[in-house]
């Protein structure tokens, strides 16, 4: 269903819960789940109340990244400073069951890759996060590039944080078809514990059952494909909307918010709608949210 693109103005602000009514007012963008607010999300996170949200779900500026067009260029000291009270806002503002999914990868700086992805799980174990688990985005079809001592950068990292211990988790939300060889699955038809044992008139006192589930878990491996979509932003870094939408059906359910303070070309935002999740995303830089509109539109 095509969503309903409401002025700036024109938000309802019960949708939102306790978010504040003077940014909800001034925004850009909003459908009758969510909202698209251009303004510092520092900014915008200060006015948040403690435990808002459901799911924080980002990518921020990748290090020593020219190309945004604002002439930063989001060293070190960015991180140190600007990205870690971004992150403290994020903890205060997580509901106890949420989650704060990060998407990054560090760059390579005079043929060595950078330790930053790994240094970042640290300060925010520092700040109180929990640290969950990692998962490795795999890319089939990473971005060509040449490198003296280098292979193409096909893989990414999405790291889960919570705030506390007893975080919602929604595994039946992305079940995969099972894999299993099938040799290996009437070897695993013969095995004594996958025999029900029962009073058969026969006398054979047992009952073969399935051998193995035909819907499964997923890994903590995802495999997709970058995002190869027209891209009239030019916006340097974007990731696929499957990937929000894999963390925002694993990690929430329908009705619950999620929040994006990097928000870029707003893929966050795209797949909360699609999903019947309240949203919110917050990007400084208007150029990159133009295609907001007609994204929600195609819903992709």
């Amino acid at each position: 269903m095509v969503p309903q693109i409401r002025r700036p103005g024109a938000y309802h602000r019960h949708q939102m819960g306790s978010l504040p009514e003077s940014s909800l007012a001034s925004a850009a963008f909003s459908t009758d789940l969510g909202a698209l607010i251009l303004d510092d999300c520092l900014s915008l996170l200060c006015q948040v109340p403690d435990n808002t949200f459901d799911l924080v779900m980002t990518s921020p500026p990748y290090d020593g990244q020219p190309k945004y067009g604002n002439g930063e260029r989001y060293e070190r000291g960015w991180y140190e400073d600007k990205f870690l009270k971004v992150t403290g806002e994020v903890l205060r503002t997580l509901k106890p069951h949420g989650s704060f999914v990060l998407n990054y990868r560090s760059r390579r700086h005079q043929g060595e890759r950078g330790t930053l992805q790994y240094e970042l799980v640290l300060w925010l174990r520092d700040q109180g996060f929990k640290f969950c688990d990692d998962f490795v985005w795999g890319k089939p079809s990473p971005p060509p590039g040449r490198w003296k001592r280098h292979l193409k950068d096909g893989v990414e990292y999405c790291f889960q944080f919570a705030k506390s211990a007893d975080w919602q988790f929604f595994p039946e939300h992305c079940l995969r078809p099972a894999r299993w060889d099938r040799k290996d699955v009437e070897r695993r038809k013969k095995l004594p514990h996958n025999y029900d044992r029962v009073n058969e008139p026969s006398g054979q006192g047992r009952r073969r059952v399935q051998a193995g589930p035909e819907m499964v878990r997923p890994s903590t491996l995802l495999y997709m494909e970058p995002e190869f979509l027209p891209n009239p932003t030019e916006h340097p870094a974007r990731f696929p909307v499957e990937l929000p939408s894999f963390f925002i059906k694993l990690l929430t359910e329908p009705g619950q918010l999620v929040f994006d303070p990097f928000g870029g070309t707003c893929t966050t935002a795209v797949a909360a709608e699609k999903l019947d999740r309240r949203w919110l995303t917050c990007e400084i830089d208007e150029r990159y949210t133009v295609v907001l509109s007609e994204r929600m539109k195609k819903g992709r």
